[in-house]
């Protein structure tokens, strides 16, 4: 952009329009002045402008419109959407179509200035090291995102297990991205065209996981008006992805273990054996070596599981995927939204600061969150909004602090610390975590976790 804006003013209000052309002349902006969308618009298309102030009802075709031809025809042109009737679906459809700002009538001289001072803010920042989506457009269309070292082994260990037909183990923290692995696995593997099942071991009681998986008769139970197939039968020829399968019961290891050997279920309340061919992916955020020590895991399911494993890293220790990751994320938002949103370098070293406790899943929260809030196109350290890392303060805090554990150790750590953030919401908590309730009450129990002073 050149020292001073060049503004098209489009506005059928005569008042208004000589309002805001009087401001550009006292200011400096060189302007033109239209009554119509038509004329707007074809204004776009002849002369380069900085900015476009619309009114949003001009007649046949209104502000949107010429927002629309305007995103069209100069991508890098900031629209203001001005409204004396303005409405939640208006505001929406111009945020969402890319408007700087909507702004409603009657509105003060001084506003019209501030939203010019920070497009011209943005034009500054723009010119500095900003980090956008162009990162991302150099990778491969994967859902799997790293180029660090340790991602990189770990795409060459996932190409060779994909061709063989044995059981996965995947080891993970909590949103390190185990099911995209998963998927990645059954993606490329001769099993790629028939389904890929997920199911949260921890999601559900026991008698409702056997149902769920093995299906049942007529009868069976309450409630089973008639006989059902289980998940197990529904991905045959494919995979199944059993996430958290360190929350199961002993009791029902044996039978986990007796499908995943003799590829058969019985149906709950069928003394009949049925023949399924399925695929065992299975996931954990625990150390299942150490629960089969503690006999809180059979021994031989962990060695039928434990056929091939990967170990994902935390983000913590992989920050050199940071900008990649964030850029990734951008090019999403941005082609959801519609409109482009760059990451400030303060921003950035923020991020790499934080220990992203949620790891990957955090940062997509905390990515969208900042892109939808940051006003002006770039998104600072503020627009993160990130919990502090300091010293703890009090009895919970310190309990949280950070340590050198296991994957049990550090997985209480991350929920205490949900929890802290929360005010003891367990409903906002399991939210949070990406989590059923009932798993954080499991959770809770096995990590000795005390919720009963919680609020509901």
């Amino acid at each position: 952009m050149p020292d001073k804006l060049r503004i098209l003013i489009a506005d059928d209000d005569r008042a208004i329009g000589r309002m805001l052309a009087s401001l550009c002349e006292m200011e400096g902006y060189p302007f033109h002045l239209v009554t119509r969308g038509e004329a707007a618009i074809e204004a776009l298309s002849t002369d380069p402008y900085d900015v476009v102030l619309s009114d949003i009802y001009m007649g046949d075709v209104s502000g949107l419109d010429v927002l629309e031809a305007a995103r069209k025809s100069h991508p890098d042109v900031e629209v203001v959407i001005m409204t004396a009737h303005g409405s939640v679906e208006t505001a929406v459809r111009a945020v969402r179509n890319g408007a700087f700002d909507y702004i409603s009538k009657p509105f003060a001289v001084d506003s019209v200035l501030e939203i010019l001072k920070r497009i011209e803010e943005k034009s500054r920042l723009l010119a500095s090291s900003t980090l956008g989506s162009d990162l991302a457009d150099e990778l491969p269309d994967t859902e799997i995102i790293g180029t660090s070292a340790a991602m990189v082994a770990i795409y060459n260990k996932l190409a060779r297990i994909a061709a063989i037909d044995s059981p996965v183990l995947v080891y993970g923290e909590t949103g390190a991205g185990k099911e995209l692995v998963a998927r990645a696995i059954h993606r490329n593997s001769p099993r790629s065209s028939a389904p890929f099942v997920v199911i949260n071991c921890g999601a559900l009681t026991e008698t409702l996981l056997e149902a769920e998986l093995f299906g049942h008769e007529k009868g069976a139970f309450t409630g089973a008006v008639g006989a059902r197939k289980g998940l197990f039968e529904s991905a045959a020829g494919g995979t199944v992805f059993l996430d958290e399968v360190s929350e199961t019961s002993l009791a029902f290891q044996v039978r986990l273990l007796r499908v995943i050997q003799e590829r058969e279920i019985r149906r709950v309340g069928s003394n009949d054996t049925i023949d399924v061919d399925v695929r065992a992916v299975a996931a954990t955020n625990r150390d299942l070596r150490r629960l089969v020590s503690k006999e809180q895991f059979r021994e031989d399911l962990f060695h039928r599981l434990n056929v091939f494993t990967i170990s994902l890293p935390p983000l913590r220790e992989r920050l050199a995927d940071l900008p990649v990751l964030a850029s990734h994320f951008l090019k999403r938002y941005g082609e959801e939204y519609g409109r482009e949103v760059r990451l400030l370098p303060e921003a950035l070293a923020a991020m790499k600061a934080h220990p992203w406790p949620g790891n990957v899943r955090e940062l997509k929260n905390v990515m969208e969150r900042a892109f939808a809030f940051c006003d002006n196109g770039l998104i600072g350290v503020d627009d993160l909004e990130l919990e502090p890392s300091g010293p703890a303060s009090d009895d919970l805090e310190a309990e949280n602090a950070p340590r050198n554990g296991s994957l049990e150790e550090m997985e209480r750590d991350h929920i205490l610390k949900t929890l802290r953030e929360t005010g003891g919401n367990k409903k906002k908590a399991a939210e949070i975590l990406g989590i059923e309730r009932r798993t954080l009450y499991n959770k809770a129990r096995r990590l000795g976790i005390d919720l009963k002073g919680a609020q509901a």
